[in-house]
């Protein structure tokens, strides 16, 4: 199963990790966590001005211009 997180980008399952507000990224820990990950920068999907969310995937982090409820009710929908 895939998860498509907005423009052209989808990510598996099974590599999801996490959904997050980007709002959120101004909290310690969100903020600690993304400073680190600035060896492997995130991937900003391209499609809007205004970028709502954060997924993290076991190999990569993206910014997303899709809402996290938005994420999580298409993670939830079973075919």
């Amino acid at each position: 199963m895939f998860l498509h997180i907005g423009g052209s980008e989808i990510v598996f399952s099974t590599e999801l990790i996490g959904i997050f507000h980007l709002d959120l990224e101004n909290s310690a820990v969100n903020k600690d966590f993304l400073n680190t990950e600035s060896n492997s920068p995130a991937s900003i999907i391209p499609g809007s001005t205004r970028h709502k969310s954060f997924v993290v995937t076991s190999k990569n982090v993206y910014i997303s211009p899709i809402s996290p409820l938005t994420l999580s009710r298409r993670r939830n929908v079973t075919l």
